[in-house]
């Protein structure tokens, strides 16, 4: 039996209890790109091959002020090739006012893309985080997940 020629799928997932510094959260320090999950796998025909990508991370922020502060925050998301070519990028910048003391927040931003530009070999992506704003805040990356799906046309 001989390799199957469809579509197949590589993932790095994660999923935690506590995303609020929990087993398996990444504190997100800032200002630095910290890589939450990497894929790779191996392209032998790139003119023939695209890579749908999907990717999530939950981002959980924990303040440490009293009720009725105003927090605000921010995080870019990009999906890198190995080349160290940004492929896709979203910038998640958010505001709110505390309901209770150290109140807390989650965001799951994730988003899809296609990339029909592969390279020959191994190709190696990753899903980096970079915290750009809210430097009194404790911010992690918690439940995260970066799926491709390799088709050959």
């Amino acid at each position: 039996m001989g390799l199957d020629k469809g579509p197949f799928v590589v993932a790095d997932t994660v999923s935690v209890d506590d995303p609020y510094g929990g087993e398996g959260t990444i504190v997100l320090p800032s200002s630095i790109a910290t890589p939450v999950a990497t894929i790779n796998f191996c392209v032998k025909n790139p003119l023939k091959t695209q890579v749908s990508l999907d990717s999530m991370v939950q981002i959980a922020v924990l303040p440490t002020f009293p009720p009725g502060s105003a927090i605000e925050f921010a995080v870019t998301y990009q999906v890198i090739r190995d080349d160290n070519q940004i492929i896709a990028s979203l910038n998640d910048e958010m505001d709110y006012i505390t309901a209770v003391a150290n109140g807390r927040h989650t965001n799951f931003p994730n988003f899809p893309v296609l990339d029909e530009n592969p390279h020959t070999g191994i190709n190696t992506y990753e899903l980096v985080c970079t915290r750009t704003a809210g430097q009194t805040l404790v911010i992690f990356a918690g439940s995260r997940s970066l799926k491709a799906t390799v088709f050959t046309l």
